[in-house]
């Protein structure tokens, strides 16, 4: 038996663990579990664990029926043309955190990107009649993931379920919906009820469009049930996006306008150019992004201070990989996608729609990581690579894997580094990363409670098992600095400055770098900042009215006047602006 096959339960496990548990305590009702989200189960570093470990026990024993002791052991691979664009995409990941500026991120992310291969690699090796057991399995879930959220309507502000974004279990809500429909029955008919029941209440734009955008797919493809010609389909789609373009013409438009996307999706067109080829590096995009913010950007109603996803997958990738990095993406979604579209045409029956669910699931996801980052998250991120396997073993023909073969010395070389990297994986990429999720929502918990000093021991915690989670970091940074003494208000100086030399602008540390600097009377330090600050959104009259009082700080009281009326001009009725423009003039003038 080769060893993707003993991972077949392995791969019944993800169809189930990836949306119902990938945040355990998404289960627990609200008030019974503070922050539920924050802890997760990191799927993709514990299937390369689990592979790694398994590998050990396969290499120093298995063989081939008819091999003699010794010779050696068979290790199926993908076939040919799928292998080069998956290390193609290997590569540019690996490339780009190389050649990064804060290759520190792409350092922790690597392990995820070689899980998430190995998951497709898994789901490669599923042999057909498990296949249609797999989408079985799938729908199961997603109906009780769907029923959760409805059972839930009433008790919870948002309808999120185990996923934890409306937005996250819309396209896997809609990517159910496919695979229902596809494979057919009384039973799932029922269950797709409730998953287009479940989708309403998400109210996920994005999901929606990626349906109807399968659908028109369908429909042209296989739509000769309808209309036998396919440019009397081609037609009738024409038509039928047309008068919907027409008709939504007024909402795309005010969208556009008010939208935080279009807005992010220019600054990310501007960190592109800035580096083309070989990008800012992996997991890069929310220290780099500020740099390159347009800041009309705070001028939208959802503008938020933290930006870490472009809300489209393939920019992000062009930002963090380059052009490079894009191209061996494009590569391996088109090789996944033609490998569906073959098998679909060579299958019949039962096979042909359990290879149509499969594809319209893949291509659900894709289209809904256009407009959203579920592709960079759990569960969707590693859904998206089992569907792709799954679509490359569809299309897998006897004789086109290829086969290596290991001599009995190379094969205890083998065991021990397998042994060695699965013995490091399971402690750096699935043990730590779980404990400090932990101690990073205890203490989350604490700073609601109040419990400052607690806070603060739980985030060093959290810190020394992972230092670079920017989140937790800032969350030092304000607990230490809401502590009534000074040695507190320094110790929070410091974690800002460390975020700042890891991401300059990120969230507000550079605004919160003046006040706390102001608080300690140390108007010159805080100047440069509040200046930044206002660069980065001259839009907030508080930021202003900041940098007024440091300028003040330094003598330059004709330059915090011309600051307060700035502010006026904001925000007219801002509390004590009027009288400390007064007051400053009056200084002034003596």
């Amino acid at each position: 038996m080769k060893l993707w096959e003993r991972g077949r339960a392995l791969l019944f496990l993800l169809v189930v663990g990836l949306p119902a548990l990938s945040y355990p305590l998404s289960w627990l009702p609200r008030s019974w579990a503070h922050f539920r989200f924050s802890v997760a189960v990191p799927w993709p570093e514990v299937v390369l664990a689990a592979i790694l470990l398994v590998s050990v026990g396969v290499v120093l024993r298995e063989r081939d029926a008819g091999e003699t002791e010794g010779s050696g052991v068979a290790w199926d691979l993908v076939p040919r043309s799928l292998l080069f664009p998956v290390l193609a995409v290997m590569a540019s990941g690996v490339v780009s955190t190389r050649f990064s500026e804060h290759s520190h991120f792409g350092l922790t992310l690597l392990p995820q990107l070689v899980g998430n291969l190995a998951i497709f690699l898994l789901a490669a090796h599923v042999s057909r009649p498990h296949m249609a057991k797999l989408c079985q399995w799938w729908i199961i879930v997603a109906v009780i993931v769907g029923a959760n959220g409805l059972l839930r309507l009433r008790s919870e502000p948002e309808f999120i379920s185990t996923l934890g974004n409306w937005d996250f279990l819309g396209a896997y809500l809609a990517a159910s919906v496919i695979m229902a429909l596809s494979i057919g029955g009384w039973w799932r008919f029922l269950g797709t009820l409730v998953l287009l029941s479940a989708m309403w209440f998400c109210r996920s734009r994005g999901a929606w469009l990626a349906l109807g955008g399968t659908g028109v797919l369908y429909f042209l493809g296989c739509g000769n049930r309808f209309l036998r010609r396919w440019q009397a389909r081609a037609i009738v789609t024409l038509l039928l996006l047309a008068t919907a373009g027409l008709l939504a013409r007024p909402y795309i438009l005010r969208q556009w306008q008010t939208d935080v996307r279009p807005m992010i999706w220019k600054a990310t067109l501007r960190m592109i150019a800035a580096r083309p080829i070989l990008g800012h590096g992996l997991g890069s995009y929310v220290a780099e992004y500020p740099r390159y913010r347009l800041p009309q950007y705070f001028l939208r109603p959802k503008a938020t201070n933290v930006t870490d996803h472009a809300h489209n997958e393939l920019l992000e990738i062009a930002a963090e990989q380059g052009v490079v990095g894009l191209a061996a993406t494009l590569w391996l979604w088109a090789a996944t996608l033609w490998c569906g579209i073959r098998a679909c045409q060579q299958s019949a029956g039962t096979d042909r729609r359990v290879m149509i669910g499969l594809l319209g699931a893949t291509l659900v996801l894709m289209f809904h990581g256009l407009v959203d980052v579920d592709l960079r998250h759990l569960p969707n991120e590693s859904l998206l690579w089992l569907l792709m396997g799954l679509l490359v073993r569809a299309d897998l023909t006897p004789g086109q894997a290829r086969a290596m073969s290991l001599s009995k010395p190379v094969r205890w070389c083998a065991a021990a580094a397998c042994l060695a990297l699965g013995i490091w994986c399971v402690m750096t990429a699935v043990v730590r990363p779980i404990m400090a999720d932990w101690r990073d929502r205890e203490a989350r918990i604490a700073e609601e409670d109040g419990d400052f000093q607690g806070a603060v021991q739980f985030t060093a915690d959290a810190l020394r098992l992972q230092p670079f989670r920017l989140s937790t970091r800032y969350l030092l940074a304000g607990v230490l600095s809401r502590l009534p003494d000074a040695q507190g208000r320094d110790a929070a100086i410091d974690q800002c400055l460390w975020i700042e030399e890891l991401a300059p602008d990120y969230a507000e540390v550079t605004y919160n770098l003046g006040q706390l600097y102001l608080a300690a009377n140390r108007a010159p330090e805080a100047f440069p900042y509040f200046r930044r600050a206002v660069e980065i959104n001259p839009y907030d009259a508080n930021r202003h009215v900041a940098l007024a009082m440091a300028l003040h700080g330094i003598g330059r009281d004709d330059e915090a006047v011309s600051q307060l009326d700035r502010a006026l001009q904001l925000q007219p009725n801002l509390p004590g602006t009027q009288e400390l423009r007064q007051e400053l003039r009056k200084e002034h003038a003596r």
